[in-house]
């Protein structure tokens, strides 16, 4: 008997025996440590947290109806609250009934309903490249394959997405049929998107590429799901709105898009409160999975929050909080320029919580980051936001939390930490990764003499040459099996895998593993 196969750990399903943690919630832990400056989490800012009308609206829940608050609920939710968020989707156009909105435990359950509701081991799911790394570990838990997009300034390039049946690809016509074809080629079935702000880029997709996405989801019968928990966040430009209003425009789109949205941002993370808007073909499906993984979300919280929303407190703070989110972006956008200049190319966002930054002298942000973290301050790596081949000198930085003093020290502990790296003697793979950002490098880059730093490196280490050669392949052998088998899990194709598992093994600090004497 094999005694590999007798180990408890050989339970565990495959979709959930590789995967890992996610980065930004990783940072957590750091950003509680005495002293640091953490840029790294997506939250919102808790001195901007209504403590009091809180306070005051959980007071009236228990005092008028206790016994409701206390009790189970419909998976739907409160009637009370649903009304409310809609009517705040019919403000911004989109004429929906007070009962459309079903709430979730949080947005992240709304994108995790979809997903079981609509995909098969296999099929494709468009996402942008980069885009949220919780959707890409929701979609890499239902065995999906993510088909990766890029991005710019106004948001997802539409005019890049595949034309399914233009290739000659039709849908088949029965339920059996179309389960089976799922599971045999992977059909292209959904389309994720952050319209507003996007995590990790701060891009607002345009009013343009709206409507065309739209387009596209009716030609190739693709299902898109647009993510808003930042739409509010707008400090700047006019408010665009959302795919439920703009489908009217498009004959037929109303079947093929849903919404997605929080409180969290808004409001407060800890009540959990996120929200969907689906066509009834697909609603129907997402409460029976709800009703299978939680029932229904906290009665008490919905309570809460409708009663909060009821008396008008949120409208009348939102000017405020958004002067502030805009009085820290500000900050640290000129803050970076100012410290970097051209060495780091920054991408001002109109809103939301985010600057995305990519710097341009082939820094590795992944090695970056434990640098910084020794400075003072952190940071998340443009890595984790890929679904394959990552743009390693790309990095997210959050302003939402910091005050403008703040942002500033941590900018001047970042360029320490980033002076430190570029100073230190280059790791053996230094030369590969600069090169692959495809930016040159400047004459002084300590970078270009990795070479002839190597070849003197492998002169000088004697009898400790073969204990450290086979230190390192040990690891690279390792970390290549386990981004290959990590790839695999999110459904990327042979090619993706192997991209990944390259990028894992170039982006390993030699210097760490190899024996010191």
């Amino acid at each position: 008997m094999n005694d590999r196969t007798d180990l408890p750990e050989d339970l565990l399903a495959r979709r959930v025996a590789t995967m890992r943690s996610s980065a930004v919630r990783d940072l957590l832990h750091d950003a509680r440590r005495p002293g640091m400056l953490s840029l790294a989490g997506g939250l919102p800012a808790p001195d901007l947290f209504d403590v009091e009308g809180l306070r005051a609206a959980a007071d009236a829940a228990l005092a008028q109806a206790p016994r409701e608050a206390l009790q189970y609920g419909t998976t739907e939710g409160d009637t009370a609250l649903r009304a409310l968020l809609a009517a705040g989707l019919r403000a911004r156009g989109a004429a929906v009934p007070d009962d459309a909105p079903l709430v979730t435990t949080g947005s992240q359950q709304a994108l995790d309903l979809v997903a079981r509701a609509l995909l098969e081991p296999g099929d494709g799911v468009v996402v942008e490249r980069p885009g949220y790394l919780a959707a890409l570990q929701v979609f890499a838990l239902t065995e999906a394959r993510c088909v990766g997009v890029g991005g710019d300034a106004q948001g997802l390039c539409v005019d890049d997405l595949p034309e399914r049946l233009a290739q000659g690809r039709q849908a088949p016509a029965g339920r059996q049929d179309r389960a089976s074809a799922s599971r045999a080629d992977g059909r292209l079935k959904l389309a994720y998107v952050v319209t507003n702000f996007a995590n990790p880029t701060g891009a607002t997709l345009s009013l343009a590429r709206r409507i065309a996405l739209l387009e596209w989801a009716v030609r190739n019968r693709v299902f898109v799901l647009e993510d808003d928990p930042y739409g509010g966040l707008r400090v700047e430009g006019e408010h665009l709105p959302p795919l439920l209003a703009l489908a009217e425009r498009v004959p037929g789109a109303a079947d093929w898009c849903g919404y997605v949205s929080s409180l969290s941002k808004i409001l407060a993370p800890g009540l959990r409160i996120g929200y969907a808007v689906l066509p009834e073909w697909l609603r129907g499906p997402v409460v029976r999975t709800k009703q299978a993984l939680d029932l229904h979300t906290s009665t008490l919280t919905q309570a809460i929050a409708a009663r909060y929303l009821a008396g008008g407190r949120l409208d009348a703070r939102m000017p405020a909080m958004r002067e502030a989110y805009r009085e820290r972006r500000d900050a640290l956008c000129e803050a970076l320029a100012a410290a970097f200049g051209d060495t780091l190319r920054v991408s001002r966002p109109d809103g939301g919580m985010f600057v995305w930054a990519r710097f341009t002298d082939g820094t590795d942000t992944t090695r970056l980051l434990p640098v910084a973290r020794d400075a003072g301050m952190i940071f998340v790596p443009g890595e984790a936001f890929y679904d394959a081949a990552p743009d390693r000198a790309t990095l997210r930085l959050s302003f939402a939390t910091a005050t403008p003093a703040q942002l500033a020290e941590a900018v001047s502990r970042l360029v320490s930490a980033h002076r430190a790296l570029r100073e230190r003697a280059p790791a053996p793979d230094g030369a590969s990764a600069a090169s692959e950002q495809g930016d040159a490098s400047p004459p002084d880059n300590p970078t270009a003499r990795v070479p002839e730093a190597n070849a003197s490196a492998a002169r000088q280490a004697g009898a400790s040459a073969p204990a450290s050669a086979a230190a390192i392949r040990d690891a690279c052998v390792e970390t290549a099996l386990e981004a290959w088998e990590d790839a695999g899990m999110r459904g990327l194709c042979a090619e993706g895998r192997w991209e990944v598992a390259i990028g894992a093994i170039r982006s390993l600090d030699l210097h760490a593993i190899a024996p010191r004497d």
